[in-house]
């Protein structure tokens, strides 16, 4: 049996060696943080000629709490997370991406998954047409980069303006952000709206498969966590961008519309958000 996967934000399911090497370097977390609060409350002078020449003093324990997170970033690539990503799905594509696994986001996928919805009848071939040469995908840069599959590390309720949008309306960003302009698009927002349910999917994200990114930016939420030991308040936030396809066994639950689960995940998972 392979070690438990972690939940970034519960430190008692991190692994041996993380444990030990946060507890290593918990001392330069707690100078850091506490040195960052003090900073915060310097108040910059009221005379603008002092205002433009007033320099905030630095925080002398940064270097060494930067030096910790690369430290702790390759002992994550070999790690695996909790995460949770928030949909909007049909039985039929559920059935399929248990079976098949998890692929990466492109315009290849979503002409598969609008011709499967028409063949289903939920959806009229010209609007499926409309929301494929509207996708963002066809101009990811203008849109953000929409490439891999994502994933937050924390449990969002979906009520959150966070993620309310991607339960609502099915196909994520890329099917229904051309259509949140005007009037006009109503019509096909209310036919991506009637398609499936929302689905959050609770999945083991390999670091490995976040191409180096993820561990590095887990480090930050990990010493936000050790923060929280000390009696801190940190809001925790922390996407995962898996860069590769993932199979099957990586998805440990999906959690559907209409279940108690789906109304309370952050409770279900014990998760507080700060």
């Amino acid at each position: 049996m392979g070690p438990e996967m972690i939940s970034i934000w519960d430190l008692g399911t991190y692994d041996g060696d993380v444990q030990d090497y946060l507890k290593l370097h918990q001392e330069t977390i707690r100078l850091h943080r506490e040195r960052a609060l003090e900073l915060d409350k310097i108040e910059p002078p009221i005379d603008l000629q002092e205002r433009i020449r007033f320099q905030r003093p630095t925080n002398q324990h940064y270097q060494a709490y930067m030096e910790a997170r690369d430290g702790l970033a390759p002992i994550l690539q070999s790690k695996s997370c909790r995460a949770f990503h928030y949909t909007r799905m049909t039985d039929g594509e559920v059935a399929r991406i248990l079976r098949a696994g998890i692929r990466m986001t492109s315009l290849d996928l979503l002409s598969e998954r609008l011709q499967a919805v028409v063949e289903e009848k939920l959806l009229e071939p010209e609007i499926a047409e409309t929301i494929y040469r509207s996708s963002a995908l066809h101009s990811p840069h203008e849109y953000g980069d929409r490439r891999g599959f994502w994933t937050t590390a924390c449990p969002i309720d979906v009520t959150d303006s966070a993620v309310d949008m991607l339960v609502g309306h099915w196909g994520g960003e890329s099917s229904y952000f051309p259509f949140m302009g005007g009037t006009e698009d109503e019509a096909t927002l209310a036919a991506i709206q009637g398609i499936g349910r929302g689905r959050i999917l609770e999945i083991e994200v390999p670091m490995s498969s976040t191409q180096g990114v993820g561990p590095h930016s887990a480090t930050k939420t990990m010493f936000d966590v050790v923060e929280r030991s000390f009696g801190h308040e940190n809001s925790l936030a922390l996407d995962f961008n898996s860069l590769e396809p993932l199979p099957p066994s990586v998805i440990k639950r999906v959690v559907s519309e209409g279940e108690d689960e789906f109304h309370d995940v952050a409770g279900a998972f014990g998760y507080k958000a700060s």
